[in-house]
């Protein structure tokens, strides 16, 4: 894994509403987006969505296409940029093979993991096929 200068910068109540969210599905696992704006090699959170798990596993996430779409549309529209996705693991915060794999289908998008059990939380993305961990700040 790369080592990243990149900073993710969310609200305490969005981390609460994201961990809240993942608390409540547990043990399926939860889904949202990420939307906001970036600021040279700040990545802001303006808005936290969150998402159905269409697949209803404990072991993966597939967010409704149509319920993305909608929501990707109507933060287009209030201005803000898709930032990436979240999505909980029962323990750890570390991506998952799976995870990997749809990354890289999402380069340089934030991949944010948070634990059921723990409350844990970590960032990623892939910039040219490599993993990189994101710093965050809880403001």
């Amino acid at each position: 894994m790369v080592e990243n200068r990149l900073v993710l910068r969310l609200r305490r109540g969005q981390l609460n509403s994201i961990i809240c969210e993942v608390q409540r599905n547990y043990p399926i696992e939860a889904c949202g987006v990420l939307f906001g704006s970036t600021i040279g090699e700040e990545i802001l959170v303006e808005k936290v969505v969150n998402l159905r798990n269409i697949l209803g596993s404990e072991n993966l996430f597939q967010i409704d296409p149509e319920e993305f779409l909608a929501e990707l549309m109507k933060a287009e529209s209030e201005g803000l940029q898709h930032l990436g996705f979240f999505h909980s693991h029962q323990l750890n915060v570390k991506p998952s093979a799976m995870d990997l794999k749809y990354m890289r289908l999402w380069p340089e998008k934030i991949w944010l993991i948070a634990s059921a059990l723990n409350s844990k939380i970590a960032a990623y993305r892939v910039i040219d096929d490599k993993l990189h961990e994101v710093h965050i700040i809880v403001e």
